[in-house]
């Protein structure tokens, strides 16, 4: 990434950076409100971020804050299904369980279509979708929005954990604390 693109005073402005971030790497972007973070983490995402390269094997697990990346419609179960790799041919159902109970989704929350879920089960249901996707990138856009501070805990020691490369944008201190951060960039 050699250059960002940002808001001042609701104008585009360029931003001369250069950044490379390697396998395995995790990186934070901090900044106001507004400058434009979530825009750039979808260009990344989407691979039209201008001179940024992602080579084409790498999964990309996204974390939008708005949780547009899951289906409303699904069931918790139907959504994690979608998403996790089968061993010949079938799915690991004990390990999908234990991904779930990990997140604290047990019960009839497994089988609740996730529009009918909280803000904060919904969070919960997207971390678990990373989980069991294993993305070679993952991208978090603000991931303690909507979370129960009692789950917060259980979120950064997965993605303190998590060995891919990340970049991760949150404004809670105490969270990103305690994650692994290896490089950092301040957007003004």
């Amino acid at each position: 990434l050699s250059s960002v693109s940002l808001l001042k005073n609701g104008k585009p402005v360029q931003k001369k950076v250069n950044i490379k971030i390697r396998r395995n790497q995790h990186f934070l972007l901090a900044g106001p409100n507004g400058i434009g973070k979530s825009t750039l983490l979808e260009s990344i995402s989407s691979g039209k971020a201008l001179d940024c390269t992602i080579p084409s094997h790498v999964r990309i697990g996204y974390y939008r804050q708005d949780f547009s990346t899951l289906d409303f419609n699904q069931t918790v179960y139907e959504s994690l299904c979608d998403v996790m790799e089968k061993v010949h041919g079938r799915l690991d159902i004990e390990k999908l369980r234990a991904t779930l109970a990990g997140f604290l989704i047990t019960g009839d929350m497994v089988y609740t279509k996730i529009g009918s879920l909280s803000e904060g089960q919904k969070g919960l249901v997207a971390f678990a979708r990373l989980v069991v996707e294993k993305p070679g990138l993952l991208i978090l856009d603000e991931p303690t929005n909507h979370i129960n501070f009692r789950h917060l805990p259980v979120i950064a020691k997965a993605l303190d954990e998590y060995e891919g490369t990340m970049i991760l944008v949150s404004h809670v201190q105490e969270f990103v604390w305690q994650v692994r951060i290896d490089e950092y960039l301040e957007l003004e």
